[in-house]
């Protein structure tokens, strides 16, 4: 993941990467926990790549909520709102997975 994400931000050497891979493993820590698993399913890494760039580009401005100058506005959000959906979806599938497994067991 580091590597997709310095290669977004266009980094290309190293000085950062000890504060990127401080962001992965908050973000991914976040994840887990709204997903109920101890491990990062691997379709939904790409939240953690993109909310790792979200996350770097707003450097400086941590704990702002809103910001506006002259006639621009931008509202600050929690970065992993974006992809509640995503992460229903994912949750919804692996229920319905773990419902079909439960088969039937036949003694012969």
């Amino acid at each position: 993941m580091l590597t997709e994400i310095k290669r977004t931000l266009e980094i290309t050497d190293t000085a950062l990467d000890s504060q990127l891979n401080d962001f992965i493993k908050r973000i991914t820590d976040r994840l887990l926990l709204r997903l109920g698993v101890e491990f990062l399913p691997l379709e939904l890494q790409f939240i953690v790549v993109e909310t790792a760039v979200k996350r770097f580009n707003l450097k400086g401005n941590e704990g702002m909520s809103s910001y506006s100058q002259e006639g621009e506005s931008i509202k600050y959000s929690d970065l992993l709102d974006e992809y509640k959906e995503d992460i229903a979806l994912w949750i919804s599938n692996r229920d319905r997975l773990a419902d079909s497994n439960l088969g039937i067991v036949r003694f012969i």
